[in-house]
């Protein structure tokens, strides 16, 4: 193998990495916002504040969920 290929693939690797946490940090900006907003309109409507923050944890969860594929499929492409 030449060394300009593993190279490459290494830029590639890194940048693919460099993306993915880009995404998890946008990401979970985004949920937490939304979680935010939604639980406050639970509130408004008036559902109390404890349940209302239960169902806005599923957002997290989701989130999490989708961020645990996303990752294990990294991991498995490095072998």
């Amino acid at each position: 193998m030449k060394i300009s290929t593993i190279i490459r693939a290494g830029l590639h690797q890194s940048k693919l990495l460099l993306n993915l946490f880009f995404i998890w940090l946008t990401l979970g900006w985004k949920v937490r916002k939304a979680r935010k907003a939604f639980e406050k309109e639970l509130v408004k409507s008036g559902m109390p504040s404890e349940a209302a923050k239960k169902l806005g944890k599923k957002y997290s969860s989701v989130k999490d969920e989708v961020m645990k594929q996303l990752w294990g499929s990294v991991r498995k492409s490095k072998r």
